[in-house]
């Protein structure tokens, strides 16, 4: 592997050499065959600039992720590796040693995970930009897009130089000549029963342009992202207006006939409680979270540094409830999306305890821990390529030879919802369609699940994101409790099976 990277890169040869023998070391054979270690080494020498790719959560069985074994030699080895390669000066940039799980495909382009060179990170915005689209106006989903892209150029590149102010001005200005070309488009195409409902968001959103404008000229970012919301929320209301309601693009195959199906999105109100003797509280300061490894948008930033003191939340900022909001998206995951509407809906997660946290990732769900009967039925594997026109079932991306095409619904998200499966036996194989009521919250930080490249698109069902209130979910502890979760909208897009 030295020979291959040459002298002058012997230290980064050892850092990838490590990573491979930890990875290799960590995986279960059962669950995944010792020739995708190789492949990580092979796509490793090939590309030796390219940070290494993200560890999995580490969880037991009936978790999202997959056991592992334990191999102390070849763990021990990685240490040394390690050393060796710290001792060559190899810059790891602070980041924790870990197992790596390979992924199973090249890297994707960040086109395929954001907008453009932008990887978009936000919950909301990736709902916005995968409703179905009004194929007969195909610039509304142009001007979507621009709007997106404004608030993903401050998110990823910051606020406080020129240039960037000057690219989203130049977005702004052509945001503002497609809707002018957009309006009469919208008048002679949409249906007359819809056109009034879809033209009052979009004149609003029309009316907001020109004080964003006004807004990235004084460099005022409050103002900016503020505008910039309330035009993308618009234009995503008046796609919403114009698709027909409780439809889906798609037919759904017969077999799931007998399973509930969300027709639509809906939207989840989850209380939060601190379990008896949990130390953490919840903190008000930083409530909305959306990008960013740290999660603040930047029009956030400043209050939240004033109601922080010392990296804690100051004492009058703290709570001991937190309610967030869970958008569930049934257009992307109908079946995964709408077993869990029913079960919130008959109260099934009303006091139920938060069971299992990692690094990555806040459980939830499982029946026996939390003393209630198990549902009775269960849902199958459901994930959405982005490029395809229909969910897909049963068969991960890696079962399906698809590992390196990205989703629809990416868990690159702070607060993405993720469907666990149970184990088929003691062996700890996973049956894709044993989901039941058992959830996951992604706590998704890019530094260890880089997009594209992390082990959960692919292999779990995600049906929503956590919509607001995300930035709670970093004091939850286990022991916690789900006190009530009701559907505040989108109720009437559940479909339940005949009787």
């Amino acid at each position: 592997m030295i020979a291959v990277f040459g002298a002058r890169r012997a230290p980064h040869a050892l850092v990838l050499a490590a990573l491979i023998v930890a990875q290799c070391s960590s995986l279960s054979w059962r669950a995944l065959p010792s020739e995708r270690c190789m492949r990580s080494a092979r796509l490793g020498a090939r590309q030796p600039a390219r940070a290494p790719p993200a560890p999995p959560p580490v969880a037991p069985a009936r978790a999202p992720m997959a056991p592992a074994r334990d191999r102390p030699a070849a763990r021990a080895l990685a240490a040394v590796l390690f050393s060796l390669a710290l001792a060559g000066g190899s810059p790891i940039d602070g980041a924790p040693v870990a197992p790596v799980h390979a992924a199973s495909g090249p890297a994707v382009k960040s086109s395929d995970s954001g907008i453009g060179l932008y990887v978009n990170k936000d919950g909301n915005s990736i709902l916005r930009l995968t409703l179905p689209r009004i194929t007969e106006l195909p610039g509304l989903y142009s001007a979507q897009e621009l709007a997106e892209t404004i608030k993903l150029r401050f998110d990823q590149v910051g606020y406080k130089r020129d240039p960037v102010w000057t690219a989203a001005a130049g977005d702004a200005g052509m945001l503002e000549r497609a809707l002018q070309e957009l309006e009469p488009e919208l008048l002679a195409k949409a249906p007359q029963s819809l056109q009034a409902r879809a033209l009052a968001p979009f004149r609003e959103a029309q009316a907001n342009v020109r004080p964003l404008l006004a807004a990235l000229r004084e460099q005022d970012i409050s103002a900016t992202l503020r505008l910039q919301g309330s035009i993308a929320r618009g234009l995503a209301a008046v796609q919403a207006e114009l698709f027909p309601a409780q439809t889906l693009p798609y037919e759904l195959p017969l077999e799931y006939a007998g399973l509930p199906q969300l027709r639509g999105r809906a939207e989840v109100e989850m209380k939060l409680v601190k379990g008896k003797g949990n130390a953490k509280r919840f903190c008000a300061a930083t409530s909305s979270m959306y990008t960013g490894r740290f999660g603040l948008s930047y029009s956030e930033v400043k209050e939240s540094q004033e109601d922080m003191k010392g990296g804690e939340c100051a004492v009058e900022n703290t709570a001991s409830e937190a309610t967030i909001r869970l958008t569930l998206d049934g257009y992307h995951a109908p079946i995964t999306a709408g077993n869990f509407a029913a079960l919130v809906q008959g109260g099934f997660y009303d006091s139920m305890p938060v069971q299992q946290i990692t690094d990555l990732s806040i459980q939830t769900g499982n029946a026996k821990k939390a003393g209630k009967p198990p549902p009775a039925r269960t849902v199958p594997l459901e994930i959405f390529y982005k490029r395809d026109a229909k969910p897909t079932y049963s068969f991960t991306s890696d079962e399906d030879r698809r590992g390196a095409e990205t989703m629809a619904l990416p868990f690159q998200s702070y607060g993405a919802l993720g469907m666990a499966r149970q184990s088929a036996d003691l062996g700890g194989e996973i049956d894709n369609d044993s989901a039941t009521s058992e959830f996951f919250f992604v706590k998704y930080d890019q530094a260890l699940i880089p997009p594209g490249r992390n082990t959960l698109d692919g292999a779990y069902s995600c049906f929503g994101y956590t919509s607001e209130g995300a930035a709670f979910l970093r004091n939850v502890e286990v022991g916690d409790v789900i006190a009530s979760a009701k559907i505040v909208s989108g109720l009437e897009n559940l479909k339940m099976p005949d009787k």
